[in-house]
């Protein structure tokens, strides 16, 4: 059965997608079998716009309405502009996270239309050089990407009320060469725990 939508803490996490520009080895979607705090995330279909809106139910319940799965979920734009729209007409507050690869992924600059309907943007920056990057996280786009995602950061900041870039503490990974390029591009930095199969 999809879990189109589950709870965790105060916020409610919207999983649309199991896409993803990246294909990263120490993704969790891999190690813990696509499950997660007693979720099964792996969608059996993508869910419509609707089914998602349906499943949120009251927005103001949560402190935020967070687009996170085990995919992308700016794979999905068109559904992403509406559901969240949905929730900013209910008097939700939006956070997506994202790759950051979402333009090169259209072949455009999609963040104009995300204005207005998300409050926060988390771009996820494993790697603190190309080719760092290119080797923790297998992205689409290989070795291309480190920039692209800090042209989005960059770009963000024109539209999104509030920019975050986050980092996996890796062992052994230098967590402050990613603040250093959070703090470069003008962006709130916050580092994140590395998981492993004993923290469901």
């Amino acid at each position: 059965m999809n879990t189109i939508s589950y709870v965790f803490g105060k916020n409610l996490y919207l999983n649309i997608t199991n896409r993803c520009m990246m294909a990263c080895p120490y993704c969790i979607k891999r190690k813990w079998s696509n499950k997660f705090n007693g979720n099964n995330l792996k969608l059996e279909k993508e869910p419509s716009s609707k089914e998602v809106i349906e499943s949120i139910e009251n927005p103001k319940k949560y402190n935020e309405i967070i687009f996170c799965g085990y995919g992308d979920p700016l794979v999905r734009l068109d559904e992403v502009k509406e559901i969240s729209k949905w929730i900013k007409d209910h008097d939700g507050k939006v956070r997506i996270n994202t790759a950051g690869l979402a333009n090169r992924y259209h072949g455009k600059n999609i963040l104009p239309e995300l204005k207005g309907f998300v409050d926060v943007v988390s771009i996820s920056l494993n790697g603190a050089t190309p080719q760092e990057h290119n080797k923790l996280n297998n992205p689409m786009y290989k070795e291309e990407s480190f920039n692209e995602i800090l042209n989005f950061a960059k770009e963000a900041k024109n539209y999104i009320p509030e920019v975050v870039i986050t980092t996996v503490e890796f062992p052994g990974f230098e967590v402050s060469k990613v603040e250093a390029l959070a703090k470069k591009i003008g962006a709130r930095f916050r580092s994140r725990p590395y998981l492993d199969e004993n923290e469901q």
